[in-house]
């Protein structure tokens, strides 16, 4: 866990001044509002790496026309469980919510339903859309490729994107379950948090320009796959599926052919992958029962010392009731970057309090 000087907002206020700023780039509405809630959601549950932090990164992509700040996002049912999304070049998260929409009706209709998307960017946390799947009764899953920043298993330069995954389930009287991993064993925007705080990288997760791990986040140019030096081969396979399904699938280039996100340029097309399963046309109605089950047996077993057996995601919900309490925190180093920028576009700068804040996940 991270810790920080920063300051806290409700999530409310966040969401609306993310999306100012973002109109204030030149985005439109709908795309800006979009941005604005999955980069919220992701910050008030504690994975600060996707909140709203990117948004210095976004107004980047914006400002060098590497992304469409007006982008027309077009669906097509090309088979009765099959969509397709155009994003038109814009940030993937309107696009994102909208592949949720449509592969949701479609699964209604036929049980199951898959949705890519094509000509997409960056989308933020991939859990923000399975977990929408999930609040609406869907078990969902979802995928997205990047640029090359992992190194394959015994290689030294970078192939892979993160390429994180995300599963989701509707779990009955609470949250849904979430799982959302990068296929590395951090994920990029761990390294820059890691240097916006001073704190340096845990061992075997990065390496240097030379190849090497390094623990620290300025050297740090690549990353190492889950697993690690010695079992990476285990996230490099999950990162290889992750390719077939937003690559391959898409018709858009794999990683190591893409050009980087940032900096000048030409736009960075990328897909990604959801697929949403109605789990009544399965389970005949018991599916919330096991998996209340599932949930429950596995929180009760026995923990090493200091410890405690959790589910995938329990940390984030924990994270989230704190902050809903509290506010959402910003390390200082961001919130002096977005009240810099709205500053220069006339955007009110929202009442924040000063807090040595901790962050989550």
């Amino acid at each position: 866990m991270e810790r920080f000087d920063g300051v806290r907002l409700t999530r409310a206020a966040l969401e609306d001044f993310a999306a100012a700023l973002l109109r204030g780039a030149g985005m439109s509405e709908d795309s800006a509002a979009a941005t604005a809630r999955a980069m919220t959601d992701a910050s008030a549950r504690g994975v600060d790496t996707h909140g709203v932090r990117l948004i210095p990164f976004y107004l980047d992509q914006l400002q060098n026309g590497r992304v469409n700040p007006t982008p027309a996002v077009t669906a097509t049912r090309t088979a009765p469980a099959c969509v397709v999304v155009d994003a038109d070049g814009g940030l993937g998260h309107l696009a994102s919510y909208r592949a949720i929409d449509e592969a949701a009706r479609a699964a209604e209709e036929t049980g199951l339903a898959a949705a890519v998307v094509t000509r997409s960017s960056h989308h933020g946390a991939t859990g923000v859309y399975t977990l929408a799947a999930a609040k609406r009764g869907f078990v969902a899953f979802g995928c997205t490729h990047a640029d090359a920043l992992v190194v394959p298993h015994g290689g030294v330069k970078p192939f892979f994107g993160t390429n994180p995954i995300s599963f989701a389930a509707p779990a009955r009287d609470e949250e849904p379950m979430l799982l959302d991993m990068a296929t590395s064993a951090v994920p990029l925007n761990r390294v820059h948090l890691r240097r916006d705080t001073g704190t340096p990288l845990p061992p075997e997760v990065a390496v240097g320009d030379d190849g090497v791990a390094t623990t620290d986040p300025h050297v740090a140019t690549g990353l190492i796959p889950i697993g690690g030096l010695s079992y990476g081969y285990k996230g490099a396979g999950l990162a290889m599926m992750v390719e077939i399904l937003c690559a391959s699938l898409t018709g858009m280039s794999h990683g190591f052919r893409m050009t980087k996100f940032t900096g000048p340029g030409q736009p960075v097309h990328i897909g990604h992958f959801f697929l949403l399963l109605k789990p009544q046309a399965f389970a005949a109605g018991g599916f919330d029962s096991s998996l209340a089950a599932i949930l429950s047996d596995l929180r009760t077993q026995p923990a090493q010392p200091g410890q405690e057996v959790m589910a995938p995601g329990d940390p984030e919900k924990r994270e989230a009731a704190e902050r809903e309490r509290l506010g959402v925190p910003l390390d200082r180093r961001t919130w002096e970057r977005l009240t810099a920028f709205a500053g220069t576009v006339g955007v009110p700068t929202p009442e924040a309090s000063v807090d040595g804040a901790q962050a989550g996940a």
